[in-house]
């Protein structure tokens, strides 16, 4: 069959124009009416992620975090990720970009990212999740949210012996801007996200209100079993593999 047909299956789940407006999701390179011979799914593409599809006879790559972000003015070897898109285009590998559209999505990560992390209640605000958690402490949580995702890396804004019931969560890098501090300090008592920026840290700090920052690969490395399930769910009999990538902090 078509690689269209996966296509297909993943935009019926997250349509691509749900995406937030910033966002680069879609074909990044390849002819999705090639017939498909395997389905590889990752965070990130690389060159090690093209290769492992080489090797698995993968020819659609379902990424996450888009390879092509802005416009090129020129095809310059000296960056990763040229070399990676060269790399599947020369192999006839179709590379596509299911980002915000999924992490939106009904059932989607932030709604994975809600239920890993003990939420109840949960309703959509914005971009992000609010729910419910039994009353707990900032830092006993922040150490049942390490422990659930696997991240010995968690930083705590915000006094450990606060008491949290009300929570809001972004899957990913939510921690940009200062309006969504401001608007989920309205609605909740601490925000779960990663990549903090400073002055969003620091508004928070003096506000009063806590946020729990994790790892953004850690956060979000439920987009691969996300996707697997929803290939299998539909064509079982396609192979699907997971790439085989780490975080890059250590």
């Amino acid at each position: 069959m078509e690689q269209q047909k996966i296509i297909d299956v993943i935009e019926q789940f997250a349509p691509i124009d749900s995406q937030l407006s910033y966002d680069k999701c879609g074909i990044k390179t390849g002819d999705t009416h090639l017939s498909l011979t395997g389905v590889l799914v990752c965070l990130d593409l690389s060159e090690n992620i093209v290769q492992q599809a080489i090797e698995n006879n993968c020819n659609l790559i379902i990424e996450h975090h888009p390879s092509i972000w802005h416009s090129w003015t020129q095809i310059d070897l000296v960056y990763p990720k040229v070399r990676s898109l060269l790399k599947a285009a020369n192999n006839d590998i179709t590379v596509y970009s299911a980002h915000t559209n999924i992490d939106m999505a009904k059932d989607g990560l932030n709604d994975l990212f809600a239920k890993k992390i003990g939420l109840k209640n949960v309703t959509t605000v914005g971009e992000g999740r609010i729910g419910t958690v039994e009353n707990i402490t900032l830092g006993e949580y922040a150490e049942i949210i390490g422990r659930v995702i696997d991240d010995k890396n968690i930083k705590i804004i915000g006094e450990r012996n606060k008491i949290i019931k009300n929570v809001a969560c972004i899957n990913g890098a939510g921690g940009g801007e200062e309006e969504t501090i401001l608007l989920f300090a309205k609605n909740s008592d601490v925000f779960v996200t990663s990549e903090v920026k400073y002055n969003v840290a620091r508004l928070s700090k003096d506000i009063g209100y806590a946020i729990i920052e994790v790892g953004h690969y850690n956060a979000e490395k439920e987009f691969l079993p996300l996707v697997r399930r929803l290939i299998h769910d539909n064509y079982p009999e396609i192979p699907v593999y997971d790439g085989i990538e780490s975080d890059p902090y250590q």
